[in-house]
């Protein structure tokens, strides 16, 4: 709730209102409001709001901020005017409703026209700087051009007076004398045998060419003279081969045979790769990106495994290394548990009663064991879950340990089983709200939690905790009213 300032003090002179409002505690932020004849100061849980008689000027007005107070020097609207009081005397509230919307509405539409115009002008501003740049690149890129055009022109000019120097012939009275062509045409040679049968050769004058009439006669007579030496020899191997004996005849063919095959394999080679390929018979090749053939195994035969598992205590598998500390773990576990009293198989009947569990969790949570007291409720929920008193208790442990979302849950749980809902079970549904808001809080989440406990209040008004809460929650997150 927020708390009025009302030991402000003012003055006035000609052009302006002097107030001055005092500040407690050295608070963080200290929001103030000025427009018109509306003034408005807040550091919760204070506030101050004025509804002056007159107006003033918000720009031409300033605020001074100490430890101790605030100090508003406002500018009067009508210079001449003395104000008979600082407020406007019997305003309802209705009016200053009215007043104040009326206010933040101007202030509203002054803020966004303040945007709109400082958007505009960071706009128009941009696009100057862009056309500046581009001027800027422009003239940089004309001089540029310009000073490249320039020295193309001297390196021209350059250029030509080079080459009206060179023009010019070096040896003038000088005449060269003109060379043979050394690949010019030359007739071809003729070869013959002289007298003492050594080669010779001697080119062909266009004088010396014979008509082709006399070449062919003189070609006839040659091959007729050697058909005659030719006979001549062949009657005198016949008449050899005679005189020789029929023995020799038939070696010199069964010896000759093989070579003469062989003779003739070498004379044509690759004739068995002809002679397979024309059969269809091609061979084959290796090549790199050939896939080699696999042989395909045949499939497994189908079965089924049976496993069975051993019950373990620990995630862990088993190792015969630990199996001494595993074992002395669990009974130190068993121990403690036992010490606690809520082991089932130690139980007796009449403790498996959950008022009894209750009961039991109720000491161990007096007692600073909240452990234990979680254990008691939780056996107890296991038996009978629809006791509200088990998940009551239970959140407010797991609140005592710092698992707030464990108690939210469990005070989520309390408030759907209490239905219908009814006087008796008021305190303790305004109790759940309660515990459920401060977890919120705790879990930085007042946006959830606060309404919380302004609904455990409206269920409990009288409960001064819930109203501690409360307010301390505000001024820690720093929500305002």
């Amino acid at each position: 709730m927020a708390i009025v300032i009302k030991n402000y003090q003012w003055r006035q002179t000609d052009t302006k209102i002097i107030i001055y409002v005092p500040i407690k505690g050295r608070p963080r932020n200290v929001d103030l409001f000025v427009m018109d004849n509306y003034v408005k100061i807040s550091f919760p849980p204070f506030i101050l709001e004025l509804f002056l008689w007159e107006n003033v000027l918000e720009e031409e007005s300033k605020c001074t901020l100490t430890d101790t107070e605030a100090v508003f020097s406002l500018q009067k609207a009508g210079k001449a005017i003395n104000w008979p009081s600082l407020e406007i005397e019997n305003i309802s509230k209705s009016e200053k409703c009215c007043i104040r919307n009326r206010i933040l509405d101007k202030a509203q539409n002054l803020l966004e026209n303040r945007a709109k115009q400082k958007n505009e002008r960071r706009q128009y501003l941009q696009k100057e700087a862009v056309k500046i740049q581009i001027n800027l690149d422009t003239n940089m890129q004309n001089k540029i051009e310009a000073l490249r055009t320039c020295h193309r022109q001297a390196a021209m000019q350059d250029f030509e007076e080079w080459r009206s120097r060179a023009e010019i012939p070096i040896l003038q009275d000088i005449s060269g004398k003109v060379q043979k062509n050394r690949k010019m045409y030359r007739p071809p040679l003729k070869w013959f045998e002289d007298d003492l049968n050594i080669i010779q050769s001697q080119e062909n004058n266009k004088h010396e060419k014979k008509d082709e009439s006399v070449i062919i006669e003189e070609l006839k007579e040659e091959l007729d003279v050697g058909k005659k030496s030719e006979d001549s020899e062949s009657d005198n191997e016949i008449a050899s081969c005679k005189s020789s004996s029929n023995s020799l005849i038939i070696e010199m063919d069964e010896d000759s045979s093989q070579k003469f095959k062989t003779e003739e394999e070498k004379q044509i080679p690759g004739k068995d790769l002809v002679n397979r390929i024309l059969k269809g018979q091609y061979p084959k090749i290796n090549r790199i990106f050939d896939e080699p053939k696999k042989a395909i195994p045949l499939p497994r035969k189908s079965g089924s495994i049976s496993v069975t598992f051993s019950e373990r205590a620990f995630p862990t598998p088993a190792r015969e290394s630990a199996f001494a500390k595993e074992q002395e773990w669990l009974s130190k576990q068993a121990e403690a548990r036992r010490k606690t009293g809520f082991v089932v198989e130690n139980l007796r009947p009449e403790e498996l009663d959950p008022q009894w569990l209750k009961d039991k969790g109720d000491d161990f949570f007096k007692a600073g064991n909240y452990l234990a007291a979680i254990s008691a409720y939780t056996h107890g929920i296991k038996i009978s879950d629809k006791m509200t008193a088990l998940y009551v208790n239970r959140s407010a442990a797991h609140y005592a340990l710092g698992n707030y979302y464990k108690c939210i849950d469990d005070c989520s749980k309390v408030l759907e089983l209490m239905e219908p809902k009814c006087e008796s079970n008021r305190v303790s549904r305004a109790r759940c709200y309660a515990r459920r808001g401060a977890a919120l809080c705790k879990i930085s989440a007042p946006q959830h939690g606060i309404p919380e406990l302004e609904a455990a209040l409206k269920l409990d008004p009288n409960n001064e905790s819930i109203k501690r809460d409360l307010y301390a929650a505000k001024q820690y997150f720093n929500i305002k009213d």
